[in-house]
């Protein structure tokens, strides 16, 4: 334990909770459920139909999207773990924010917009719903774009790490040719 150090350690921890976090949200029967009550939800709205279909299907094109991701999600913070134990190929880091990138801020602002707009057309009489979800998705965005600062602070330093290797590999035999010459030239 006395080589990980406190950033490392922390974002094993980040990362082991994501792989938790993605494995439990990744059930069929919980995605079926979640479909069956888009459609009861937005049905029990008095609008037109063509409205209702409409969200119904944004809606449940953001469930499905959320339910797939999860299982990219998941491949990509197991992958992710080698990295941050090595402290060797930070472009294994990249899938890791890429998809949290997707999942926790682009498709939260989509959700952001859904719920702007079911709360236009669907449920005109539930503003302070509205509040309380804006300022929840607003949370979820904030601590997420934390989140992805601590893995791409961690993608640059292994980046510059992995740099600094290879200058300093490419650097050895140079200066040891260049310490021969010298030693040649002070014995002649």
């Amino acid at each position: 334990m006395n080589d990980i150090s406190y950033s490392k350690l922390k974002l094993l921890f980040i990362n082991v909770f994501n792989i938790l976090h993605n494995a439990a949200y990744l059930n069929v029967y919980r995605l079926y459920s979640d479909i069956r009550n888009v459609k009861v939800e937005v049905d029990k709205s008095e609008q037109e139909t063509w409205i209702r279909e409409i969200f119904i299907f944004l809606i449940t094109g953001l469930v499905v999207v959320r339910f797939l991701l999860c299982f990219v999600g998941l491949a990509a913070s197991i992958v992710a773990i080698y990295p941050i134990l090595t402290n060797s190929q930070a472009e294994l880091l990249m899938p890791t924010v890429i998809v949290q990138t997707v999942d926790n801020v682009v498709l939260n602002l989509y959700e952001m917009m859904l719920g702007y707009g079911s709360l236009c057309f669907l449920y005109p009489t539930s503003t302070p719903v509205f509040v309380f979800f804006l300022a929840k998705l607003s949370l979820k965005i904030a601590l997420s774009i934390s989140v992805l600062n601590i893995y791409s602070d961690q993608h640059s330093h292994l980046a510059n790490l992995g740099s600094f290797q290879e200058e300093m590999s490419s650097l050895e035999p140079d200066s040891i040719d260049e310490i021969e010459l010298t030693n040649q030239n002070l014995i002649s």
